[in-house]
């Protein structure tokens, strides 16, 4: 052991076993002065995380530091549930503005206009603060308004647009009778999900103006580890070119869009969609950033690159997972187009509604959501110290939670009336599922490990009828979208997208998958905790219509 390990390992067991009412918390054990824990958390952030919790347990914040940067990692689902429940102590700001700057390229003249920007999430500004006017209340405006039009009707009416569109572009095939062999799942997803999801927000002109856009798209995805750590452009020159790309498409897209449609027409009576802007929620964004002074056609552009990687970049993994567990097994698959079978009309329209609302299919959505997104949250405390529990945080000091982490929490599960019956490392389609005035619990008698590994029929008692779909009392333990007032504003509509498109390609097609002789598809834990984890492997499939 060196000397600073043992010096820093005695100064955390102090700091630990201290009485002090207003003591920070602990810092981790490190071996080398200032770089401290800067190479395992940018490198291994998964192994560096699993580690802090084996060896320290999920209750106690832990202080790290990476060279000059200093974070306070929260485990606890008590903590992380008053944490969220404290927006008005809290702010997510500086991780907006991180990525403000580091991952869409906002242009540095607007940037202090959002750094400036201390008026709150409420609906009233923030008493003291130094914003005066409701439209200069940049991050307020860019949530409310995803809040407003991602739900109620025009959230399903984007969605039954996305469901037609994707039906479309998958006619447009022409898969037929006969078996047709597709070399990587993931990218077939990229491609049809995507460009779907494109043209249901924005219009379908914006394909037609940028004819590589999907493809720039996820090759700006693939460099996002590049965005996060802050690599310069004479680093990543192809990152920095691929960016550009995508800022200038829509540029150009906004430039056509303006000149044939009004982004002021999203009154209550105005069309929902449009084939130039699209939705009510790209026009609204634009016609707020259009009457704010602070903004340009530079940062737009930038936040709509933002809004293609909102839309895109956990989905399609997510959905790559949700269709492997029902090809990896044939009765699960069953019984969640049990479930789709009668969402579907005579003349073969999916009832988004009504297919979202299935509890298996809801179960499955948030099983592979808990196992394959692996998010960061952060809060700090602006404007002074706060107290979190018997520890002060300090002001400017961020508190960093990983979804991750609070998913294997076997503890937590457990304190929330949800042991994990099947371990949580593992997917278990029945997690999400209780029964009528009873949730999931140690003191299940029906419930086994040895018999969720069995049928269906014994690891529920019964048919997906019986049972409902709950998370309830897990806001500490169930984060892929977040939580708190700053959860995500598009969890519905990736809920709508991820079901919803299970549910047209297994009702269309009959899809199999092909041995590759690798075995089971791992996830490629270089993304963690930046958000869906994809397959680290090709995956080859075959497809072909149903008769």
């Amino acid at each position: 052991m060196s000397l600073t390990h043992l010096v820093s390992t005695i100064r955390f067991q102090k700091s630990l076993e201290s009485q002090d009412p207003k003591k920070v918390p602990p810092k981790v054990p490190y071996w080398t002065p200032f770089v401290c824990h800067m190479i395992s958390l940018m490198r291994t952030p998964a192994p560096f995380a699993d580690d802090l919790m084996k060896k320290y347990g999920y209750n106690i914040p832990l202080s790290i530091q990476a060279g000059l940067m200093k974070l306070c990692f929260v485990s606890s689902p008590e903590q992380i549930q008053t944490i969220f429940k404290d927006s008005k102590s809290l702010s997510s700001k500086p991780s907006t503005l991180y990525c403000l700057k580091n991952i869409i390229d906002t242009p540095p003249e607007v940037l202090p206009y959002y750094a400036a920007d201390d008026s709150g999430m409420a609906n009233k500004i923030r008493k003291g603060s130094v914003v005066t006017k409701q439209e200069e209340r940049m991050h307020f405006w860019a949530a409310h308004t995803a809040q407003k039009y991602l739900s109620g009707q025009t959230l399903l009416s984007v969605s039954e647009r996305y469901i037609s569109t994707l039906d479309r572009n998958l006619e447009a095939l022409n898969i037929g009778n006969d078996w047709v062999e597709v070399p990587d799942l993931l990218k077939f997803l990229q491609d049809e999900i995507t460009s779907s999801t494109i043209e249901a927000l924005m219009g379908s002109h914006v394909l037609r103006l940028n004819p590589t856009l999907v493809q720039d798209f996820w090759e700006f995805d693939y460099n996002m580890p590049n965005y996060v750590r802050g690599l310069p452009r004479w680093l990543v020159p192809s990152a920095f070119k691929v960016r550009d790309r995508m800022i200038a498409s829509m540029k150009k897209w906004h430039l056509f869009a303006h000149e044939h449609s009004d982004v002021s027409k999203i009154a209550p009576d105005d069309p929902d969609w449009d084939p130039y802007f699209g939705t009510k929620l790209v026009k609204a964004r634009l016609f707020y950033g259009m009457n704010n002074k602070h903004t340009n056609a530079a940062s737009r552009a930038s936040e709509d690159v933002g809004l293609i990687l909102a839309g895109n970049a956990n989905v399609i993994p997510s959905l790559f997972w949700y269709i492997y567990e029902a090809l990896k097994d044939r009765t699960l698959q069953d019984r969640l187009m049990k479930e789709v079978s009668p969402c579907i009309s005579e003349q073969g329209q999916l009832d988004i509604v009504q297919v979202t609302s299935q509890p298996l299919l809801q179960s499955v959505f948030a099983e592979t959501l808990r196992l394959r997104v692996a998010i960061t949250m952060t809060r700090t405390a602006e404007y002074s110290d706060y107290q979190l529990g018997s520890y002060k945080i300090k002001k400017d000091i961020p508190l960093v939670i990983f979804s991750r982490t609070a998913a294997l929490n076997a503890e937590g599960w457990t304190n929330a009336g949800r042991e994990p019956v099947v371990p949580l490392e593992k997917f278990w389609a029945e997690r999400f599922l209780v029964k009528p005035g009873q949730k999931i619990s140690k003191t299940d008698p029906e419930l086994s490990y040895a018999k969720a590994q069995g049928s269906a029929e014994q690891t529920m008692a019964g048919s997906e009828k019986e049972s409902n779909f709950s998370i309830e009392g897990l806001a500490g333990c169930w984060l892929p979208f977040g939580g708190g007032q700053r959860m995500c504003p598009g969890r519905h509509l990736a809920k709508h997208e991820i079901i919803g498109s299970f549910a047209l390609l297994f009702s269309k097609y009959e899809i199999e998958m092909i041995d590759n002789g690798l075995g089971e598809p791992k996830p490629d834990m270089r993304w963690y905790p930046m958000g869906g984890l994809p397959p680290m492997e090709k995956f080859p499939f075959r497809i072909r219509k149903r008769t």
